[in-house]
């Protein structure tokens, strides 16, 4: 099956299942509000939920989760299998209670939020999260509606979590492709939860920082439109302009082949495919790395995974002196 295929598939599948969720929205809200006890729970294994969930609370890996579609929520654990669903109050006595009979704790006071970027493949962080929390960080892959909703409301729903915190002390962030225009959108912001947990650093993976020439070519066709949301409109370059600097220590690690033509022969220069490596520089960064990586998979590449925990550690993508 090709690539575009594919693609098309997807588009017709889109609806549907859009169409599906909409029409179980009403019973499905009603029976949360008309049940006065939290609805029964089977655990059942879920795929995290990057396109029709969107975190609002955290702690230890745990997570509530929003449905952007029908407005109630889960309680996933580490393994994303979910615990609890219902109303906000219910996910949230969930947790209570679960934290007290199990003992749940951060692993750390320095949490690092791993921050994908538009449509997602699965576990695009998996690799990176593990070996962050074996380095002793309190690690979390985050999840957003990526396609459905604006950059400014993504930067809300992390403004949630953040605020939400518990036992954290210190918050880093890892982001991949769009996921770093959210977090500058984020970082800019005078959230309250600053008063109380430090910004450390942060590490930018192949990020859309100048906006995309490819996006600026498929914004008007309808697939791309379809698929991307309101969020693929705004990574136009002149979209991009227009987001905030980040004034916190930052770094960024790009793909690219290191040479004039790049990955991707229907843009100019090097690339990973999708962004252009100039595409990726944001003044004031403190260290750049180029890694000869693909845009959908240098997250889970062993060399951005050392060099991310290096700069998180020192500051430098190499040892510091090299």
């Amino acid at each position: 099956m090709t690539a575009r295929l594919r693609a098309v598939l997807k588009l017709i599948a889109l609806p549907a299942i859009v169409g599906l969720a909409l029409a179980g929205t009403a019973q499905l809200t009603a029976a949360v509000s008309n049940n006065e006890k939290p609805p029964p729970n089977l655990p059942a294994p879920t795929m995290g939920g990057q396109q029709f969930w969107t975190d609002l609370q955290v702690f230890a890996g745990w997570r509530i989760q929003e449905n952007f579609l029908t407005g109630h929520f889960r309680l996933l654990n580490p393994r994303d299998v979910r615990q609890a669903w219902g109303s906000l109050a219910d996910c949230r006595k969930a947790l209570a209670r679960l934290k007290q009979e199990k003992g749940i704790a951060p692993s750390s006071d320095h949490l690092v939020l791993l921050v994908h970027g538009i449509a997602p493949r699965i576990g695009a962080f998996s690799a990176m999260q593990e070996s962050l929390r074996k380095a002793g960080y309190d690690a979390v892959a985050i999840s957003y509606a990526s396609t459905r909703r604006p950059i400014e409301a993504h930067a809300d729903g992390l403004e949630t979590v953040l605020n939400g915190l518990e036992g954290t002390k210190t918050v880093s962030f890892v982001t991949h492709s769009m996921g770093g225009l959210v977090v500058r959108d984020l970082l800019a912001r005078d959230g309250a939860w600053k008063d109380r947990i430090a910004v450390h650093r942060v590490v930018m993976i192949a990020p859309p920082n100048q906006g995309s020439a490819v996006a600026r070519v498929l914004k008007d066709v309808g697939l791309y439109e379809a698929l991307y949301g309101p969020a693929g409109q705004q990574l136009v370059p002149e979209e991009a302009a227009r987001r905030p600097p980040l004034t916190y220590p930052f770094g960024i690690i790009a793909g690219g082949k290191g040479d004039a033509e790049g990955f991707n022969p229907l843009v100019p220069g090097d690339d990973d495919g999708t962004v252009i490596v100039e595409e990726t520089r944001l003044e004031g960064e403190s260290d750049f790395l180029l890694l000869p990586q693909l845009h959908a998979t240098i997250t889970s590449a062993d060399e951005a995974i050392a060099a991310t925990k290096r700069f998180l550690a020192s500051g430098c993508f190499a040892p510091c002196g090299e």
